[in-house]
C-alpha cells in the first residue's frame, strides 16, 4: 500500500481532509451557535465567554508539541496515534453536547462543553501541524499551506452555513449528530492511510517489528525526560533570536481585532440590523467560507511568488481598509447588499494574511524543534484570539460599534509594522550557526 512519505497527492488529501475536520466544528460554534445565541437574546458578554473558552485550549496547545515529539506508539508512526486519539474524542464531545437539555439557558455548559471539545481538537491540530512539519518539502509549503488552510475554511462552510441549514429541518441536536456522521468519515483516512513503508495499521498487527520498542520502561521513562529536556534547552534558544521574538510578538497580537469584530459583528447584525441568525449563519458559513478558502489558496500562491512578508502585509491593511469603509458608511448599513460585501471581503483578506502567516511562522521555526516551534506561534495565535475575546466584552459597553472597527483597524496596521522584523532568510542564517556550534 501506498502511504502518504510516498504519495504527494494522498498526503496533501490527508492533511486537507484533517484540516476541514478541524473546520467544521470551528465553523458551527464560530457561526451557526453564536448566530443563534445572538438570536435568542444573547448578549455580546455570552457570546464572548464562549469564544474565549473555545479559544483557551489553543492558547495551551504548545503544551501538546513535546509531548507529541516524544511519546507515542512507534510501530503506528510518529503523529498518527495521536491523530486518531485526538479524533475520536472530538466526535465523543460533540455527542455529549448534543446530550445538554435546554442548550439555549445553559451558557456556562455549553462553554465549558466547547472547551473541553476544543482541547481534543487542539490535540488534532498540533498532531496534524507536526505531520505537516515532517512530510512536506520546503518547495511544497507555500501552496500546500493554502490548500490545508483553503480546507480548513471549507470545513468551516459545512459547520456554518451547512449546519444552519440542517437546523433548519432537524433543529439543534440533528445537526450536531451529522457533524458526528461527517467527522466518523473522516476518521478513516489516518485509520487507513500509513505515514511511512513499515507502519503497522494498530500496535499488534502487521508491519515492522523493528519499530515497535523492547527498552524497559525505567530506560525508556529516562529517555523520555532527557529528550523533553534537550527539547526544551532548544526551543529556549531557538526563541532568543530577533526574528523568531518578534515574530511570536506579531502572532500574539495579529487576531485581537478580527475576533473583536467577530463577537460585536454578529450581535449587531443580528439584534441592531435586524438579520436572522439562518441568515447570517448561512452567509457567514457559505459564501463568506468559499470566499476564505479561495483567499488561503491565493495567498499561498502569491506568497510563493512575491515573498511571505509583502502578502501579509498587503492582505492586512485592504483587511483594515475594510473596517475603516464599514465604519465611515453608517448610511448603508441598512443595506444587505453591502453588508454582505464586507463580510465576503473581510474573509477572504483574512484568509490571505493567515496563509502567509502559517508559511512565515513554518520558516523561523528552527528544523531541530519545528513542529514543537511551529505548534508554539500556532498557539500565541489563538492566545491573541483569548485577547480579542477579553477585550471584545471590555469595549461593548465602552464604544460604540462604529469605533470599535476604527479601533480594530488601526491596531490590526499598527500590529503589521512588525513584519519587517521577521525574516525567514535571518531565522535560518542564525539556525545554521547555532547547528555548527
Amino acid at each position: 500500500m501506498v502511504t502518504l512519505s510516498e504519495s504527494r497527492r494522498l498526503r496533501l488529501a490527508t492533511l486537507c481532509a484533517l484540516y476541514a475536520a478541524q473546520g467544521i466544528p470551528w465553523g458551527f460554534l464560530a457561526i451557526t451557535l453564536t448566530a443563534w445565541l445572538a438570536d435568542q437574546g444573547k448578549t455580546p458578554d455570552d457570546i464572548a465567554k464562549i469564544t474565549m473558552l473555545a479559544a483557551l485550549p489553543w492558547a495551551f496547545k504548545w503544551m501538546w508539541g513535546p509531548i507529541i515529539d516524544t511519546v507515542g506508539v512507534p510501530s503506528m508512526g510518529r503523529r498518527r496515534p495521536w491523530i486518531l486519539l485526538a479524533q475520536s474524542l472530538m466526535v465523543v464531545t460533540i455527542l455529549a453536547l448534543a446530550a445538554v437539555p435546554n442548550l439555549a439557558e445553559s451558557i456556562n455548559v455549553i462553554a465549558w462543553m466547547v472547551f473541553t471539545h476544543n482541547i481534543f481538537n487542539a490535540l488534532q491540530d498540533v498532531a496534524v501541524d507536526a505531520l505537516a512539519v515532517d512530510l512536506l518539502p520546503e518547495d511544497e509549503r507555500g501552496r500546500a499551506n493554502g490548500i490545508m488552510y483553503g480546507s480548513k475554511y471549507l470545513g468551516g462552510a459545512i459547520g456554518g452555513a451547512g449546519m444552519a441549514t440542517v437546523m433548519q429541518f432537524a433543529g439543534l441536536r440533528g445537526a450536531l449528530l451529522f457533524q458526528v456522521v461527517i467527522l466518523g468519515g473522516i476518521f478513516l483516512m489516518p485509520l487507513f492511510f500509513l505515514e511511512r513503508p513499515g507502519d503497522r495499521f494498530l500496535p499488534w498487527g502487521a508491519g515492522s517489528v523493528a519499530r515497535t520498542s523492547t527498552v524497559p520502561l525505567g530506560e525508556r521513562f529516562r529517555a523520555f525526560a532527557s529528550r523533553l529536556t534537550g527539547l526544551f534547552v532548544s526551543l529556549f534558544r531557538a526563541f532568543t533570536i530577533r526574528d523568531t521574538l518578534v515574530g511570536a510578538f506579531l502572532a500574539v497580537t495579529i487576531d485581537v481585532g478580527i475576533i473583536v469584530l467577530s463577537v460585536i459583528g454578529v450581535v449587531f447584525i443580528i439584534q441592531d440590523l435586524g438579520w436572522s441568525d439562518t441568515e447570517f449563519a448561512q452567509l457567514s458559513g457559505g459564501p463568506a467560507l468559499f470566499f476564505g478558502a479561495g483567499g488561503a489558496i491565493a495567498g499561498g500562491f502569491l506568497a510563493d511568488r512575491f515573498g511571505l512578508r509583502r502578502v501579509i502585509a498587503a492582505a492586512g491593511i485592504l483587511l483594515a481598509c475594510t473596517w475603516i469603509l464599514f465604519a465611515s458608511l453608517d448610511s448603508l448599513w441598512p443595506n444587505k447588499a453591502f453588508v454582505a460585501t464586507i463580510i465576503l471581503a473581510e474573509t477572504a483578506f483574512g484568509a490571505v494574511a493567515a496563509a502567509g502567516l502559517f508559511a512565515l511562522f513554518m520558516g523561523i521555526s528552527w528544523p531541530k524543534v519545528a513542529a514543537t516551534q511551529f505548534t508554539d506561534y500556532m498557539a500565541m495565535l489563538n492566545f491573541s484570539r483569548v485577547i480579542g475575546s477579553k477585550t471584545a466584552a471590555s469595549l461593548d459597553p465602552l464604544l460604540d460599534v462604529r469605533d470599535i472597527y476604527y479601533y480594530s483597524a488601526g491596531l490590526l496596521l499598527l500590529t503589521l509594522c512588525l513584519l519587517p522584523a521577521v525574516s525567514p532568510a535571518r531565522a535560518r542564517a542564525a539556525f545554521a550557526q547555532r547547528d555548527k556550534a
